[in-house]
């Protein structure tokens, strides 16, 4: 008689401990629910076309068909302000670091964020490197620096002298240099950052004079 008295006991109290899981359950995703909905109502589906960097995109460079495209995104997924075109963000450099796959977002393209001042002459081009490319993370705007491309058949020097106008430590030990370079030298960096293993070195000052 005891031991049945303990068995409905043990009973009674795991329905309850299950009916208070199945109210938390059913609160938990009444929150996650309410929260979509609010997405969707916003955005007026589940996906919507947004841009994204297709490469890393440096402070004081700007977004173009060069190193962005648009996608469908999960509107669950999307970070605060997303940019939907480009139009939206034209003529205005990015304030901080993007990093390539990341949505574009008016936050990161804020027109009262820092600028970067290019030389007369020059394009700013933005790479993302290891830390141990970007000479150990230790760069800072306005050190002059020599690029090299290592790949398969080699490793070659690609630009000299070339000024970095702001670098950026990221997440992951990665780093975000915006380099100021000749206009005929654009192409070359960004085809070898898609082909081969950029490197940036630090000329002593003594070679540099």
């Amino acid at each position: 008689m005891k031991q049945r008295g303990v068995a409905i006991l043990s009973l009674v109290c795991g329905i309850v401990c299950a009916a208070c899981v199945f109210a938390y359950t059913q609160q938990v995703e009444a929150s996650a629910a309410a929260q979509r909905n609010e997405a969707l109502e916003r955005y007026g589906g589940d996906q919507v076309e947004v841009c994204v960097a297709t490469r890393a995109i440096a402070a004081g460079e700007y977004a173009d068909a060069t190193n962005t495209t648009t996608r469908p995104w999960l509107v669950d997924l999307l970070p605060e302000d997303p940019v939907t075109s480009l139009a939206d963000v034209a003529g205005v450099q990015a304030a901080s670091p993007v990093v390539a796959g990341e949505v574009l977002s008016h936050v990161r393209f804020s027109s009262s964020g820092p600028s970067v001042s290019v030389p007369a002459g020059l394009q700013a081009v933005g790479v993302e490197l290891s830390s141990a490319q970007a000479v150990g993370g230790t760069l800072e705007a306005g050190a002059v620096v020599d690029v090299y491309a290592a790949g398969s058949s080699g490793t070659a020097l690609i630009a000299c002298n070339v000024l970095v106008v702001s670098a950026a430590e990221g997440a992951g030990g990665r780093s975000s240099v915006t380099l100021a370079v000749e206009p005929s030298n654009v192409e070359e960096v960004i085809a070898t950052t898609q082909s081969a293993v950029l490197y940036l070195t630090l000329p002593s000052k003594e070679e540099g004079e």
